[in-house]
C-alpha cells in the first residue's frame, strides 16, 4: 500500500513536470517566431535602403542656395540620352531673399547641357524617370513694353508745271480751292498779262482769260466778296491802276487807280475787308507809305506808315489781325528786320528778326497760326531755306528746305493745309517747277 502510495506521488510529480515543460516550449516557440519576424523586418529594410539604392556614380545632384539666383543642375547617366533635340536653357532669376538649405520648391535657372535630361528636384529620395521628351521648367513670362515715337518730318514733293514758265508773278487761293497765277515775266523783257488756274485735286493746270493790262511786280488779294484785286506793279513804268476778277464769270473789270504808283509791294486783306497795301517802289524812290482799300466804295485812304521804308518785301494777316511784314530791300541792304501793323489803331511797332535776311521771298499763314517763310534772294544769293514765325512767342525757327533754290515765287495755303509753291527764279533763268510743303 505504501508502494502504490509512492508510485501515485511519483506520477503526480512527473505529470507536474511534464505540463511545466509544455508550457515553456509553448513560449519558446512563441518569442522564436517574433525573432524570426523582426530580423525579416531588418533584412526588408537593408536590402531596400542598402543594397538596392541607387549607386552614386549614377546620380549627381548639385544644389546651391545663396544670395544669387539658385541654380540646379541634374545629370543622368549616358543610358537615359535622348535622340531629340532639346530646347535651349530656360533661365528663371528668383530673389536673393529665396535663399535656403532645405529642397528646392521655388522657380530655378535649370541648365540643360547636351541630350541629358533634367527634372526639378523636390526630395533626396525622388525616383527620377527616363523619358525622351523634353522637360518644361516653371518659367515667369515678364511682360514687354514698345513703345513708338513718331515724329512727323515736313517734306516737299513735286506736282504738275504750269503751262508758262514765268516770275514775278501772283498766286491766289479761290473760294473754290483752286489757285489763280497771274503775270509776271517769262524773260527779262516779256511781260505778261496771262492768267491760269491750277486744280490740287487732279495736279493740273488750266489757261482762263487774261488781265487788261500786263504786270509785273503787282499784287492779288482774295476779296470776301471772292473778287480777286490785283494793283500796281510795272508795265512799262511803275503803275498805281487796280482791276478785279470775278471766277464766277472769268472775266476781268477796272476798278478806281491807287493814289500813288508803286511796285513789288503788299496787300493784305484784313479781317474789317479793307486791304492794306504796303511800301513797294514808285517814282519818288521805295516808300514805306500804306494805304488802304474798300472794296464796298471802291476807294483808297491813307493809314500809318511803316518804320522802315522797304520792297520786295512780305505781308500776312495774323490770328490776332495784325500784320506782319518782313525783309525786303531798301538802298542797297538786304533787309532781315519784321514789323508789325495793329488795324485798331492804324500803327506800326518792332518784331523778331528773322534768321535770314531775304527779299523776293514768300510768307504764308499756316493752320496752326505760324508765318512759313520761303527762299528769296539773300545775302548770298537765291535761298532754298525756310523759317517759321511764331506770333505768340515773336521768334523765329529754321525749318526744312525746298528741294529748290527760287525767288521771286508765290506761295499759297491751299484747303488741305499744304503749301504750294511756283515757279520764280533760280540763279540763271525762270523755272516752271512747283512744290508742296
Amino acid at each position: 500500500m505504501h508502494t502504490n502510495q509512492v508510485y501515485s506521488e511519483l506520477v503526480t510529480v512527473n505529470n507536474g513536470s511534464h505540463k511545466w515543460w509544455h508550457r515553456r516550449w509553448v513560449k519558446i516557440i512563441g518569442t522564436f517566431i517574433i525573432l524570426l519576424i523582426v530580423f525579416a523586418v531588418i533584412l526588408a529594410l537593408v536590402l531596400n535602403f542598402v543594397v538596392f539604392a541607387p549607386k552614386k556614380s549614377e546620380t549627381n545632384t548639385t544644389v546651391t542656395a545663396s544670395s544669387s539666383p539658385i541654380a540646379t543642375t541634374i545629370s543622368t547617366p549616358p543610358s537615359l540620352s535622348t535622340t531629340s533635340s532639346l530646347p535651349p536653357p530656360t533661365i528663371i532669376s528668383t530673389p536673393p531673399s529665396l535663399s535656403t538649405t532645405t529642397p528646392l520648391m521655388t522657380p530655378t535657372t535649370i541648365l540643360i547641357k547636351t541630350t541629358t535630361t533634367t527634372t526639378p528636384v523636390v526630395a533626396p529620395t525622388t525616383t527620377l524617370l527616363e523619358t525622351t521628351t523634353p522637360l518644361v521648367a516653371p518659367t515667369t513670362i515678364l511682360p514687354q513694353t514698345t513703345v513708338t515715337i513718331t515724329t512727323q518730318q515736313l517734306e516737299w514733293s513735286v506736282t504738275g508745271n504750269m503751262n508758262n514758265a514765268r516770275f514775278y508773278h501772283t498766286a491766289s487761293v479761290l473760294p473754290n480751292g483752286k489757285v489763280l497765277v497771274t503775270g509776271g515775266l517769262v524773260n527779262a523783257t516779256s511781260c505778261l498779262n496771262s492768267a491760269e488756274q491750277y486744280d490740287p485735286s487732279t495736279g493740273t493746270w488750266t489757261t482762263i482769260g487774261n488781265m487788261t493790262n500786263v504786270r509785273v511786280y503787282h499784287t492779288a488779294s482774295v476779296l470776301s466778296n471772292g473778287k480777286i484785286l490785283v494793283t500796281g506793279g510795272l508795265d512799262n513804268s511803275a503803275s498805281y491802276s487796280a482791276e478785279l476778277y470775278d471766277p464766277s464769270t472769268d472775266t476781268w473789270t477796272t476798278t478806281s487807280d491807287m493814289n500813288t504808283s508803286r511796285f513789288a509791294h503788299t496787300a493784305s486783306v484784313l479781317s474789317n475787308g479793307l486791304v492794306l497795301v504796303t511800301g513797294g517802289g514808285g517814282t519818288g524812290g521805295v516808300l514805306n507809305s500804306a494805304k488802304l482799300y474798300d472794296p464796298s466804295t471802291s476807294t483808297w485812304t491813307t493809314t500809318g506808315d511803316m518804320i522802315n521804308a522797304r520792297h520786295w518785301h512780305t505781308a500776312s494777316v495774323l490770328s490776332n489781325e495784325k500784320v506782319l511784314v518782313t525783309g525786303g530791300y531798301f538802298n542797297t541792304s538786304v533787309l532781315i528786320s519784321a514789323e508789325l501793323y495793329d488795324p485798331s489803331t492804324g500803327t506800326w511797332a518792332t518784331t523778331g528778326s528773322m534768321n535770314n535776311a531775304r527779299q523776293t521771298h514768300t510768307a504764308s499763314i499756316l493752320s496752326n497760326g505760324k508765318v512759313l517763310v520761303t527762299g528769296g534772294n539773300g545775302i548770298g544769293g537765291t535761298l532754298r531755306s525756310a523759317e517759321l514765325y511764331d506770333p505768340s512767342t515773336g521768334i523765329w525757327t529754321i525749318t526744312g528746305n525746298m528741294n529748290y533754290a527760287r525767288r521771286w515765287h508765290p506761295a499759297s495755303v491751299l484747303s488741305n493745309g499744304k503749301v504750294l509753291v511756283t515757279g520764280g527764279w533760280n540763279f540763271t533763268e525762270a523755272t516752271n517747277s512747283a512744290e508742296l510743303y
